[in-house]
């Protein structure tokens, strides 16, 4: 819910926002700030990136939701985004990962940051790979919005298995499947193709430390 300074703002005509991604990868968590200077912001360092593209968010209430969105991320030859670079992608432990869309409000005068607000989270389910005739290739990111979490109406418990997928090291619902009930996996089944690369951990400079260490 916005604030009623930045609503204000809003209704003047005079507010500033920046759109902001937050990846949760098992390589490490990364944010992305459409600006040209960083911002820190709960302990994590957003990095000045405007080339990624969010689209349109999915609509709906309760779980008639939709919530899926995609992430678009296209070479640049002035951000050193080959091609090639753009496949080191699979390097990355992504598939079923936490993403945070975000936007982040500031005062047109003073550019204090006001408020940040997050118009959309999910899970990076499938990336494909698209590769033109002529060049512009890019990347696209396929993502399933919380309300997945919500839309499964199978009378269960929660289980072990739920709490992983948001934090691997907790084991508070250990115990919590009763005799007799038969486990389900939200979500779907099997991989997403994301295979480590056999030359893995052999690029020089940059992509020595990933795709996304291109961005630090």
């Amino acid at each position: 819910m916005l604030s009623n300074d930045v609503k204000d703002l809003y209704d003047a005509g005079r507010i500033s926002t920046r759109q902001m991604i937050r990846l949760e990868f098992g390589t490490g968590t990364y944010g992305f700030i459409a600006d040209k200077d960083t911002l820190t912001y709960a302990g994590l360092t957003y990095q000045p990136f405007g080339l990624i593209e969010v689209s349109d968010l999915g609509g709906g209430l309760g779980t008639s939701a939709d919530g899926n969105f995609t992430l678009r991320l296209a070479e640049s030859k002035d951000f050193g985004l080959t091609p090639e670079m753009l496949t080191e992608i699979e390097n990355e432990d992504y598939r079923d990962r936490p993403v945070r869309v975000m936007d982040a409000h500031f005062h047109p005068d003073t550019g204090a940051l006001l408020q940040v607000e997050t118009v959309a989270r999910g899970y990076v389910d499938t990336i494909q790979h698209h590769f033109g005739p002529d060049g512009g290739a890019y990347i696209e990111a396929t993502c399933e919005g919380r309300q997945l979490d919500y839309s499964r109406k199978n009378g269960r418990y929660r289980s072990i298995a739920d709490q992983k997928r948001r934090d691997d090291g907790d084991m508070f619902f250990e115990h919590a499947a009763t005799a007799g009930r038969l486990e389900l996996i939200w979500g779907r089944a099997g991989p997403s193709g994301a295979q480590p690369s056999p030359n893995r951990g052999q690029w020089a400079g940059a992509a020595s430390r990933g795709f996304l260490g291109l961005f630090r």
